[in-house]
């Protein structure tokens, strides 16, 4: 029992951790993506504030103010160079002097040259933005917004979240074996311990109750009848219940149950234990007044040969299973004398 809980343990850590990891990864994309929604809108910000200052020194051709803005927008954090380009793709003006009257030939270039509004597009180096937005006189501004603090926060959310998982992990796991252990495998220990020590006992007092006594010799007058009847239950039955009826008389309870149970011959002047309407050939599960025969056949069937003796609705009753190399061929119960 302790292997199998052990065992159902290991299986609901495992799916747990599957549930878990397809979290964290959707809950790290997320955090990802709202980080770098963070940074580009903060740049975004940035160059908004500064276009109409942008465009009046183009408009005003002031060389030195239009530096000082675009100098002032490099220095924006996450925002690597900031530049003006023409519409032949040549730098006019770059944060970076050494930068000024090169031309950026690429499909990005191009297209926010083209675009007639803002426009946020990807770069090759996943670790960079490109912003860009229409000026005066057909300049278009461009901004290299970095991304790579934002993914090294992610990275940093990632590892937190697993951890987290992995303790949550562990722990759900730890408390499913601990309440299987405390629900299933003592409560199970104990019976088997309880069952053993109670065969231990029986088994020490190296007897047989008189209804065994009677049972066994009987079945050996009747030895080679039922040997030859082995295979046909309804004729056995017949058998059972005519030496039975004998041993019944004097006694406030006698019955007798086939290997599954069902009443071959029942007696019952106590009233108390069988159902005043029940026909022979029912199963004790029908046929019982007082659920507590039922432990008792139970406990009976549990350990063949043994004699259970129980109290029940103040009559003493004993009980004894007949069987043979791990075959049941029925039970006898019964009370004491009237």
């Amino acid at each position: 029992m302790k292997k199998n809980v052990i065992a159902l343990s290991f299986i609901v850590f495992i799916v747990v951790c599957g549930v878990f990891y397809g979290l964290t990864e959707l809950l790290s994309r997320y955090k990802t993506r709202d980080l770098e929604d963070a940074v580009t809108e903060k740049a975004k910000t940035a160059v908004h504030m500064a276009l109409p200052s942008i465009n009046k020194s183009i408009e005003n051709s002031d060389d030195i103010g239009l530096l000082l803005n675009i100098e002032t927008l490099a220095k924006i954090e996450n925002i690597n160079s900031c530049f003006v380009l023409d519409r032949n793709n040549k730098v006019i003006i770059h944060n970076n002097t050494n930068e000024w009257n090169q031309e950026r030939k690429s499909e990005n270039y191009d297209r926010a040259i083209n675009y007639n509004g803002e426009l946020l597009q990807t770069t090759p180096d996943p670790d960079h933005l490109l912003f860009s937005a229409p000026l005066a006189k057909d300049y278009t501004l461009c901004c290299i917004i970095s991304t790579q603090n934002a993914s090294d926060t992610a990275r940093y959310w990632k590892i937190k979240y697993f951890t987290v998982a992995g303790a949550a992990a562990v722990l759900i796991t730890l408390l499913l074996y601990l309440f299987a252990k405390l629900l299933i495998v003592f409560p199970f220990n104990r019976t088997k311990k309880a069952l053993e020590r109670e065969s231990a006992e029986n088994m020490k007092k190296g007897k047989y109750d008189e209804i065994t006594d009677i049972f066994l010799k009987e079945n050996e007058k009747a030895g080679q009848l039922v040997k030859s009847l082995e295979a046909d239950k309804e004729s056995l039955s017949k058998i059972v219940e005519y030496y039975a009826g004998g041993s019944a008389e004097g006694l406030s309870l006698f019955m007798i149950l086939d290997s599954v149970n069902n009443i071959i011959y029942a007696s019952d002047k106590t009233g108390k234990i069988l159902k005043p309407e029940f026909a022979k050939g029912s199963n004790i599960l029908e046929a019982a007044a007082n659920a507590g025969i039922l432990k008792i056949v139970e406990k009976a069937n549990e350990t063949p040969q043994t004699e259970i003796e129980a109290e029940l609705s103040e009559l003493e009753i004993k009980a004894v299973s007949i069987g043979d190399s791990g075959i049941l061929y029925g039970t006898i119960i019964k009370t004491g004398k009237m």
